[in-house]
């Protein structure tokens, strides 16, 4: 078995679809943010594991570092410890950086890998819950109400320093949503669109660190839900995801209407040692 960090993007859809096109961290055109290792079997591509690189600048209190890891493994090839190969060495790789950025910085940054897996699967290997993405809908209102939705949608919980002070609208090309003080010169909040056949998803959502806890992100998303579905055509549903981790988040989209449509467990990982 050969393990290397360079993957053929023709082979890598290959694999994906044998494996019922799971989708693994890959970009065919820029893997500069991707770390990954690819195992092959002669001239055979049989499994693949990868995570976002790490930023190891942005961790919580205690100074761990949750690194979200995607694998896939050809049928054909399964439970032969392939894929507990792939994650001793991805997790060498990434402990070296670790290691790198310890030093350069002085500090003591911790990784921790996690990831999906079924939750049957979890159980069986005892594997301990870390924290749950959800995934938050919003659908359109009767278009017969819509005039009488955007008023209170205008008027619900919006203090005066928001509704005198502020400005909202969307960028020229439609990809972010943006929030002004009343001088328009640069937006204190944003978030951006990507748009698909099915629904249109609501990512990124920023505020100005010295605007946050004045309800700004709150007045961001009503206004953009108003702005968007109370346009002259039928749009579709807003989705966006959230952790668990973040509860003010969470609370603030519940209260701008959104509804959690599904939840997706992600568990910690324990490294076998090769």
């Amino acid at each position: 078995m050969k393990y290397t960090n360079y993957c053929n993007p023709s082979e890598f859809r290959q694999l994906s679809s044998s494996c019922n096109h799971y989708e693994a961290y890959f970009d065919e055109d820029d893997n500069s943010y991707i770390t990954y290792i690819a195992a092959y079997l002669d001239t055979r591509l049989v499994g693949f594991i990868s995570c976002i690189t790490p930023d190891l600048s942005i961790t919580d209190h205690q100074q761990i570092c949750y690194v979200e890891i995607t694998a896939m493994v050809h049928p054909d090839y399964r439970h032969k410890k392939i894929c507990s190969n792939l994650l001793s060495k991805l997790y060498i790789l990434i402990e070296d950086m670790s290691n790198q950025f310890n030093k350069k910085n002085k500090t003591c940054v911790s990784i921790q890998f996690i990831c999906t897996v079924n939750d049957k699967n979890a159980k069986n290997h005892h594997l301990v819950l870390h924290s749950c993405d959800y995934l938050m809908i919003l659908k359109d209102t009767n278009p017969l109400d819509r005039e009488n939705q955007k008023q209170i949608s205008k008027d619900k919980k919006q203090p005066n320093h928001i509704k005198n002070h502020y400005q909202s609208c969307f960028s020229p090309d439609k990809s972010c949503y943006m929030l002004f003080d009343k001088n328009f010169s640069s937006p204190i909040a944003v978030c951006e669109l990507e748009y698909f056949q099915s629904y249109t998803c609501i990512s990124n959502v920023y505020v100005d660190s010295d605007k946050r806890g004045k309800k700004i992100g709150t007045s961001l998303i009503k206004n953009l839900i108003q702005d968007y579905f109370h346009a002259e055509h039928k749009l579709l549903p807003l989705i966006l995801h959230v952790s668990s981790t973040n509860p003010a988040a969470l609370q603030l989209y519940k209260n701008c209407g959104f509804s959690i449509y599904e939840q997706v467990n992600y568990y910690y990982i324990n490294v076998p040692v090769i």
